[in-house]
Order: structure tokens, then sequence, then C-alpha cells
């Protein structure tokens, strides 16, 4: 017990100390810097994160605007191309009538080349990437409805025949399981047919 009283009365002694009260003091001051400094890298990242989300936007205006001038410029590479094929097969049209048929077969052969490439270029603009997914698209409906509607006739069909399996439900075509004894009574009845 004395020495919890004399320990005790160190720790007065400490406290007293004016040199302990100005390590707290420094303490809690740095401690302040440091909260406000991680306040400020806080709002500089909420600043960098705000100019990123901004750059996105912008970045994805441009990609956007580009798009747009890569299709128009796609138009226009189609036209020229169309011209070109015509224009292939007009000449050679005109040199196979005049009798030129070497000549007639190498425009005719050009205006191929150019209705190849013409085609590709086609295929390739969004319009008719949009207008191929939807005839896709429309395409699979149809064969989908007729699948269904196949499937509804011929299990009508079942029903109508009584073929169909019976589960311990009473729906057909999905079977039991085979340990169950109605299907094996199925099975020997089916065997008895």
């Amino acid at each position: 017990m004395r020495s919890d009283i004399e320990n005790m009365r160190k720790m007065m002694g400490l406290l007293g100390d004016d040199g302990f009260v100005d390590a707290i003091s420094n303490a809690e001051s740095l401690v302040r810097d440091a909260e406000q400094t991680l306040e400020r890298v806080e709002k500089i990242e909420g600043d960098a994160e705000q100019a990123v989300r901004e750059a996105n936007a912008a970045l994805e205006q441009v990609d956007g605007r580009l798009q747009k001038f890569d299709e128009t410029i796609s138009l226009i590479e189609a036209k020229i191309e169309a011209g070109f094929s015509v224009g292939f097969f007009f000449f050679a049209v005109n040199r196979y009538l005049e009798g030129d048929l070497l000549f007639a077969a190498a425009l005719f052969f050009m205006g191929l080349l150019g209705a190849g490439s013409l085609f590709v270029t086609i295929v390739t603009l969004p319009q008719v990437q949009k207008l191929l997914s939807i005839g896709e698209y429309a395409t699979d409906q149809v064969t989908s409805s007729e699948r269904r509607d196949a499937d509804r006739a011929r299990d009508e069909e079942r029903r109508r025949d009584g073929k169909g399996r019976r589960t311990a439900d009473g729906d057909r075509d999905r079977p039991l399981p085979i340990d169950d004894p109605r299907q094996k009574e199925l099975n020997v009845y089916s065997e008895k047919r």
C-alpha cells in the first residue's frame, strides 16, 4: 500500500510538471493539424474525382461525335463506291457493244470489285446493322413461336391419344421416379399393350 501511495505521489508530480503539460498541448495541436491536413486531402480527392467524371463525360461526347463522323464518312464512301461501280459497269457494256471484249471484261471485273467493296461498306453501316439485328430478332420470334405452336400441338395430340406418362400429381410427360410404384405399374401396363 505504501508503494501505491508513493506511485501516486510521483504521478501527481509529473502531472504538475510544466514540461508534461506542454508536451500534451503540443500533441493535441499536432492531432488538430493532422485532422486539418486529412480534411484538405479528402477535399482534393473529391475535386480530383469530380474532374475525372467531367473528363469521362467529355470523352464520351467526343467519342459519340467521332462515331457520327465515321458514319458520315462511311456513307460518303458508299456513295463514291456505288458511283464507280456503276461507271465501270456502264463503260464495260459500252466497250462490249463496241467489240472490245478484253477491255470490257476488265472493266466488268473492276465493277465487280467495286460492288463487293460497296457491299462490305453497306453491311458495316450502323443503320444496316440495326436493321439486320431487328430482322434477326423478328426471325427468332417467328421461329420460337412456331416451335411453341408445334410443341403445343404435339402435347395436345398426346393428351388426346393418352400416350403421355402420368406423374404423381396427374401431369403428363413428366416422368415419375424410377423407384415409384406407379412408374412400375405404368411400365407393366405399357408392356402389355
